[in-house]
């Protein structure tokens, strides 16, 4: 069975924190990575009450430098500090981070700089790649330079456990050469690899923050299982605020959505004027992709 994809909302909101919903933060495990998704005021606070433990983060991937989503760094990385972390963190984001992060270490008196620290400055593409999986970016349209990110598990091939058991195949370590499609001797019988393969498809979760409509976007997140993109207005106020924003709305993130072909859609950072889960978000995105979306509340945890 695959292993899952576990993805943690820590926090759900956007520029001003509500009782319910805090600064941009997500937790995406898979396996031994624990890449966290932004981090804004009070993330520490929620990994406690998520029972989640920061020193097991392994990578930070940053959208843009505004401050609800980043005023949380500087607490995460004394923290680290202080729990003597003995991982390498590596910290991504746009232009400009290397000098965010600096300013970020000099809050914390410099002492961060005891971590083994690396911060990567990104454009569209690849970032990193672990062969397995992999992340790209996509330069977005904020009022600041912005990335959107995609974690990408690449298709497989898996044998299939009860074609095994069937044929009494025993744990051998010829298994590894039947994985590969190869035709091995196991006890006296002759096995076809390719006969006992099947292809475990890809698997793609896209996070899109704080941009405006641009339609480059679909392709980006095009198939993903899910989407989780930022629905900062519902239709109506985003009219109201046409010129005077850098953000989305329920309309136009359920629009990139469907045309992109996502099997789900969460919608996050949403703006204090909405309590709990609000209708009019979730019925405008609703109407336009259906049944496939979520509007989580913080601490909220899904699996892939």
């Amino acid at each position: 069975m695959a292993e899952r994809i576990e993805l943690t909302f820590l926090g759900t909101g956007s520029a001003i924190p509500t009782k319910r919903r805090n600064h941009p933060a997500m937790l995406l495990k898979y396996k031994s990575e624990n890449i966290l998704i932004d981090c804004g005021e009070g993330t520490q606070k929620q990994f406690r009450k998520a029972g989640l433990n920061p020193c097991k983060i392994t990578k930070i991937l940053i959208s843009h430098w505004h401050g609800d989503h980043t005023f949380g760094l500087p607490g995460i990385l004394n923290t680290l500090r202080l729990n003597g972390y003995n991982g390498k963190l590596e910290i991504y984001g746009p232009k400009g981070s290397k000098e965010w992060v600096r300013k970020y270490l000099d809050l914390v008196g410099r002492r961060g700089i005891d971590l083994d620290l690396k911060v990567h400055e990104v454009k569209s593409g690849i970032i990193f790649d672990e062969g397995e999986y992999f992340v790209e970016a996509m330069e977005v349209d904020h009022d600041c330079p912005a990335v959107g990110y995609s974690f990408i598990i690449r298709e497989k091939n898996r044998l299939d456990g009860d074609k095994l058991k069937k044929l009494k195949i025993p744990n051998s370590p010829l298994i590894g050469e039947l994985v590969k499609g190869k035709v091995v001797t196991i006890d006296g019988k002759r096995v076809d690899g390719k006969k006992l393969l099947y292809k475990e498809a890809q698997r793609k979760v896209s996070f899109v923050m704080d941009t405006r409509y641009n339609s480059d976007i679909v392709k980006f997140v095009k198939g993903a299982d899910l989407l989780v993109c930022e629905s900062t207005f519902s239709k109506r106020e985003s009219e109201e605020l046409l010129g005077q924003r850098a953000h989305l709305s329920s309309v136009e993130a359920a629009g990139i959505a469907k045309k992109a072909k996502v099997k789900g859609l969460a919608l996050v950072h949403l703006s204090q004027r909405y309590e709990g889960i609000p209708k009019v978000i979730l019925g405008e995105a609703v109407d336009i992709f259906g049944k496939g979306v979520v509007v989580p509340e913080d601490l909220e945890r899904v699996e892939l």
